[in-house]
């Protein structure tokens, strides 16, 4: 019984040591605009999504069909997008201006600029810094 306890704790800390690594994680940064890797497109917004304030890059985002990708728009936190009078549905026709950057092992275009229909929601300046306040 003596050998017997010292090998049930080292079993049980082998199988929880992968979650307690896992938990301590930060949660990836967000990723940041780059001027160099500025695209602009035109695409059929196929969904709107609000990503909560607990995660990163919270707020509005759209995914874009541009006919040769799908492309997730992140827009601006929704307390910033509520100040225009302007809002996104799926099937709106859309030309977007931004950076296309890597975030979570995928693609991510940090939105600049936003048209439709001959109005234009400007999310961004020249070199990329956020019109919303830091923190929000």
């Amino acid at each position: 019984m003596i050998f017997r306890l010292p090998l049930l704790l080292l079993i049980l800390a082998a199988l929880l040591a992968p979650r307690a690594a896992s938990a301590g994680q930060p949660a990836p940064a967000e990723p940041r605009y780059d001027p160099g890797a500025t695209v602009e497109f035109d695409g059929i917004v196929t969904e709107t999504r609000e990503v909560p304030r607990s995660s990163p890059m919270r707020g509005l985002h759209l995914t874009v069909d541009t006919g040769r990708e799908s492309l997730d728009v992140y827009l601006a936190p929704m307390e910033f997008m509520k100040g225009f009078d302007f809002s996104f549905a799926k099937g709106d026709r859309i030309n977007v201006t931004g950076s296309k950057v890597k975030f979570n092992g995928g693609a991510v275009v940090l939105a600049k600029e936003v048209r439709r229909q001959g109005q234009t929601v400007y999310l961004r300046d020249a070199s990329g810094s956020p019109y919303w306040p830091p923190g929000s």
